[in-house]
């Protein structure tokens, strides 16, 4: 939607995820102890980060070899990659509400809502501040910090709360409220370039 830097994008996109992999279960026990909830996460990594690299690393990949050994091809895929991304993440958090709605609203009032919006706002400024390169760079990774990177989260809730809807529920009101954060920030960007 920015019209930003596709490949600084994805290339950021695929090494948080690849991070973020290895990280769920720590910050996720991490979060719990803090929030008192006194629940300890048991994740497969192993499993979790098949599964990033089966989704995210190995499509990745042949992304990287098609723009490096046949560029003309690359090229004119880009649009309609671009778009079939943009709509399957919204199938995907369409995809999530089914299910858990009823969990969503029940997060209306709280602070939840709240904070992933201020955590996409402030996601994003850290992104933008803390890349280089020219600004439409900086916008992007700056996007993709706040909200586009939910595959490793999905694939872990699905392996560590796969009988807690609640948990899928709240991953989809964060994500929601982040867009909301960021859908603005990116259209005004693209109005720019």
């Amino acid at each position: 939607m920015q019209q930003g830097d596709v490949v600084a994008g994805a290339a950021m996109q695929v090494l948080l995820a690849s991070v973020g992999s290895l990280t769920f279960a720590p910050t996720v026990n991490a979060v719990l102890t803090a929030a008192d909830i006194g629940t300890k996460v048991s994740l497969d990594v192993g499993a979790l980060v098949r599964t990033v690299a089966l989704l995210q690393l190995v499509p990745f990949a042949i992304g990287l070899l098609i723009r490096r050994y046949a560029e003309p091809t690359a090229q004119s895929w880009h649009p309609t990659t671009a778009a079939v991304s943009n709509i399957t993440f919204l199938i995907v958090l369409a995809g999530m509400l089914p299910g858990s709605w009823q969990d969503v609203v029940a997060l209306f009032g709280s602070l939840a809502l709240l904070a992933g919006f201020l955590l996409a706002v402030f996601a994003f400024a850290a992104g933008t501040l803390l890349a280089t390169g020219p600004t439409t760079r900086r916008t992007t990774l700056g996007g993709v910090a706040s909200v586009r990177n939910a595959g490793p989260a999905l694939a872990a809730i699905g392996l560590a709360f796969a009988d807690q809807p609640a948990v899928l529920g709240a991953l989809a009101a964060i994500l929601l409220s982040g867009l909301a954060a960021a859908l603005p920030v990116a259209t005004l960007l693209s109005r720019r370039q």
